[in-house]
């Protein structure tokens, strides 16, 4: 699983266009980021693609499964489609270990929590996840504590937990200092490299860091796509995104 193609993909609110018979395949194990100026629709698309928002026609196919419509939590646990939204999404009053754990569990009943026992493999892999986003040694803080960075770390490895085939990431270096944005980088290219991501993103350096195919977006419809080198060189882009005063 993780082949996913949008056929003609479109929603309105109250009339408005915000995402306009968008057509995109994205292979499988391929990682692709959504680029262009607010408003362009990019975090609209993901919003459809995870069941947030309910396209007006088109559709999403998922290894030729349309999920456009289906319920969020039906995308997440059926379908494997794991989001990070753009603030960190985490349980302040656990620690760092129990939020991976929370995620990684899964309490999907009364009963399930109150007859959880922790196995060893479920703490290898706790420590796994731990290891993968750089926050072992942080593992018996609560995220408080944490910089902004790293609550982003926590959150990416919640996602990580839920053992996903497709994840969505929507500006995952959204206010992190250079050296933060640029781990998050490494991070997401190493971590991540055997699944299907989706990165909506305005930091342009960070878009040359992880990037193998880029698509812009602009009012709602699909402007260009390409390499980074292919859409920092196309005047339209520029034009529209790009140009600084």
């Amino acid at each position: 699983m993780g082949y996913l193609e949008l056929k003609n993909l479109t929603v309105e609110f109250s009339g408005f266009r915000a995402v306009n018979e968008v057509n995109m395949t994205i292979e499988k194990g391929e990682l692709r980021t959504l680029i262009g100026p607010n408003g362009a629709g990019k975090t609209t698309i993901i919003d459809m693609i995870t069941g947030k928002t309910k396209p007006t026609y088109g559709s999403i196919l998922l290894d030729d499964k349309n999920i456009a419509g289906k319920d969020a939590y039906e995308i997440s646990d059926k379908f494997k489609v794991g989001r990070k939204f753009q603030g960190p999404n985490i349980f302040d009053y656990m620690t760092v270990e129990e939020n991976v754990e929370v995620a990684l569990s899964g309490y999907s009943s009364l009963l399930k929590t109150f007859t959880y026992r922790r196995k060893k493999n479920i703490q290898e892999k706790i420590d796994e996840i731990l290891e993968q986003i750089n926050l072992k040694d942080e593992k018996e803080i609560l995220p408080n504590y944490l910089s902004h960075g790293q609550r982003q770390w926590l959150e990416i490895g919640m996602v990580l937990a839920q053992n996903p085939e497709i994840i969505t990431l929507d500006e995952p270096t959204a206010g992190m200092t250079a050296d933060e944005t640029y781990k998050t980088g490494e991070l997401i290219l190493n971590v991540m490299k055997d699944k299907t991501l989706i990165v909506v993103e305005h930091d342009i350096d960070f878009v040359k860091q992880i990037s193998e195919k880029i698509t812009v977006l602009s009012q709602g419809e699909i402007l260009a796509e390409g390499s980074y080198d292919d859409i920092t060189s196309n005047p339209e882009v520029v034009r529209v995104y790009l140009k600084t005063d």
